[in-house]
């Protein structure tokens, strides 16, 4: 059937041997913006139908030929004839009339003369009904299940006799017991609903409006369906209600379509908590009863701390279960604490969210005192790190909440969130696993670090960034090898900024890709004028690549760009990864990095021994260099078992094939010791500290005290 939208006007068929009758209903239906072809005859009808389906067809039943009945049940066997809203126009109202009309498969029927201040409403009530079972058979075959499609009713009140008819194959399905009687539309309706929707429904007639109203009933066999029903008033020649017209439709599939889409608008998919939506649709709710009883509420952001760490090491499956987890854990704390004051006929004052990853929130009003949202926030801390077993894994986690409360601190939403965000990270510097109320001095440290942020962008833009290098040395010759690129930021008014200042600050707000585009491209460059020197030759530029989220078919476009711009040979180059950079995204990564050694990059895995080291990752990554975290060597004695761990890791980075460079190296005892673990390279402030670029290129040409000792 074609279906009537905004954008096609409608299509009636008005099939009729009379040419008045015809000519009269077009003029009414064009009047009334629908589009209109006329039939002379059934068959006709059929030849029309056969090269363009109409949207509704009105059939006159008493015709030449074939009747309206034959040419029905013709209709209804043609492609897209099953669905497309037949109504029989007849003059006769008998009973045998309308029983064969619907069993030649009639939508309705509307009786002549045709009252033609109404025909506009019926037709649309009769091309929605088209529509509705057109789409409901479509969301079926999607569904790929064979369901009934759900069916509509018609039905009329005669306001002066009483009269009553509802014309629907079975209007049991529609809670209708008895089709002759006005009050059966009401038997069924659950006993809950009954007298909302009778006094709805007087409510209308009285006043002479259109209505509508979803109800539920109960059928014979216990089953409950969800009915819409509407209906308009007729009014007669002195503007007095005569007639009441309307349609029931059972939408109860409908009805839980519309719910499925309500949750996933305002629900958590993997959690079932609130979303940001719902969360803010909570607010506007109690927000103004609050205002009027000049009562509290809290925000409470909770962030999981390390939550990364799960996802990295044990996967997003397994950190999926641990949200799932802490959700639940979430509703339990809520659902016993005696924060929330009501009683048992109020709504719930309180909502918990997963505003997304990792972080949750709850809005909750009507405390007595602060001291009780602190004990929520404590039951928090104390149930999320209770252990999580998950897969046969114990996992430990703790959290961080921070809190906001109106209209103490603000009095809309948006500056509440953002004041428990602010308060949640005062908790994250407190050590972390702990609350926080927040306090205005916060924006303080918010605002500053929203300036430092503006700050780095200032200073990619004005080139403010230098790099200082740091020189590696042959364990052996003592000979330069190249040199680690050290990024300082000279910033106009605090001049010489150290990049622990920054460079935390930048990787947590996703700064640090551009300063990584800006390091590799200077250094590049750098190497390259050393090289054309003729200073640089079998030493290597050593560029750390850090931050979160690092797209590595991005880095590898990036480096070869610059590669071609700068005209650096590649094996100039080495590239310095941390386990958990490559950790993040380990497929791309190992792409990558394969992509790098193939054309001549050195690839160093950095601070080995820290955070996520595992001898296992020697062998998923193409690596060429092995770099032990300084935190080794200074350790080092020449008692205990830090020398027996530093062999071995050297004996294991060796068996790879992978030079091991060391870096932090300060004492002569600790030159020794990696010598005699046969370490290949050496980097620390015994030998030099990171220099400016002119104080590297005098070491070049005239060589490295330090190193010759």
């Amino acid at each position: 059937m074609t279906n009537a939208t905004e954008d096609k006007i409608p299509v009636i068929m008005v099939v009729d041997d009379d040419v008045s009758a015809r000519l009269q209903l077009r003029f009414t239906l064009e009047n009334s913006g629908y589009s209109v072809v006329e039939a002379a005859s059934g068959e006709e009808a059929l030849t029309l139908f056969a090269r363009q389906p109409p949207d509704l067809i009105l059939l006159d039943i008493i015709m030449p030929g074939m009747d309206g009945f034959a040419a029905c049940r013709s209709l209804r066997q043609l492609p897209g004839g099953e669905h497309t809203p037949i109504v029989m126009v007849t003059g006769l109202e008998d009973a045998a009339t309308i029983t064969c009309a619907f069993d030649a498969g009639a939508t309705d029927f509307i009786s002549k003369p045709i009252n033609m201040l109404i025909l506009g409403y019926r037709v649309r009530y009769w091309l929605r009904s088209g529509l509705i079972l057109t789409d409901l058979k479509s969301s079926r075959q999607r569904l790929f299940k064979a369901q009934q499609i759900a069916q509509l009713g018609h039905w009329e009140l005669n306001l002066q006799t009483g009269r009553f008819h509802i014309s629907a194959q079975d209007p049991a399905l529609f809670g209708v017991s008895d089709p002759t009687s006005h009050q059966s539309l009401f038997a069924h309706i659950a006993a809950d609903e009954k007298h909302r929707v009778q006094q709805f429904f007087d409510e209308a007639r009285s006043k002479g409006q259109p209505f509508s109203l979803n109800y539920r009933i109960i059928r014979p066999d216990g089953e409950e369906r969800i009915i819409f029903n509407q209906g308009e008033i007729v009014l007669d020649r002195n503007n007095r209600p005569c007639l009441i017209v309307g349609i029931v439709q059972d939408i109860t599939e409908l009805k839980q379509a519309e719910d499925q889409i309500r949750y996933l608008a305002f629900y958590d998919k993997l959690t079932g908590l609130a979303n940001r939506s719902l969360f803010r649709e909570h607010w506007t709710k109690i927000h103004p009863l609050a205002e009027r009883l000049q009562r509290k509420i809290a925000i409470l952001f909770i962030d999981l701390d390390h939550f990364k760490r799960v996802n990295d090491t044990l996967g997003h499956p397994v950190g999926d279960k641990v949200l799932i987890t802490v959700a639940e854990r979430l509703r339990s704390v809520l659902r016993h604490s005696d924060v929330v004051s009501r009683s048992a006929t109020e709504q719930p004052h309180s909502i918990i969210s997963r505003l997304g990853g990792d972080e949750f929130t709850i809005l909750s009003a009507s405390f007595s005192t602060l001291d009780n949202i602190a004990n929520l926030a404590e039951r928090i801390t104390q149930t999320i790190e209770q252990p999580i077993l998950i897969d046969d894994q114990t996992l430990t986690l703790s959290a961080s909440v921070g809190i906001s409360v109106y209209p103490d601190d603000c009095d809309n939403i948006d500056d509440l969130l953002k004041n428990a965000d602010t308060a949640m990270y005062e908790a994250k510097e407190k050590g972390r696993n702990n609350y926080q109320f927040f306090q205005s001095q916060m924006n303080d440290a918010a605002n500053a670090r929203f300036q430092l942020a503006n700050s780095l962008r200032r200073a990619l833009r004005n080139n403010e960034f230098v790099l200082h290098y740091q020189p590696q040395f042959c364990s052996q010759t003592r000979k330069m090898t190249g040199a680690e690129a050290l990024i300082r930021w000279m910033d106009p008014e605090l001049g010489l900024v150290p990049p622990i200042s920054f460079l935390p600050f930048a990787e947590e707000s996703g700064l640090i890709h551009a300063i990584n585009d800006w390091v590799i491209a200077t250094a590049c460059a750098q190497a390259q004028q050393w090289v054309a020197a003729g200073l640089f030759e079998g030493c290597r530029m050593a560029v750390n690549i850090s931050g979160q989220n690092l797209n590595f078919k991005k880095l590898a476009a990036r480096i070869i760009h610059i590669l071609e711009q700068t005209g650096l040979a590649p094996h100039h180059l080495e590239l310095e990864l941390t386990e958990r950079v490559m950790m993040e995204n380990t497929e791309e990564a190992v792409e990558s990095l394969e992509r790098f050694k193939e054309m001549g990059i050195a690839v160093a895995i950095d601070d080995f021994g820290t955070g996520y080291s595992a001898l296992s990752h020697l062998q998923i990554f193409p690596l060429t260099t092995l770099k032990i975290d300084k935190s080794f060597v200074q350790n080092i004695s020449t008692e205990g078992n830090s020398i027996a761990l530093l062999h071995s890791i050297v004996g294991i980075a060796k068996s790879f094939n992978l030079k091991v460079v060391a870096e932090g190296v300060e004492t002569d005892e600790q030159v020794h010791v990696l010598d005699a673990i046969h370490c290949d390279q050496l980097q620390g402030y015994l030998f030099s500290r990171p220099i400016p670029q002119e104080a590297l290129e005098r070491g070049l040409r005239d060589g490295f005290a330090a190193a010759k000792n």
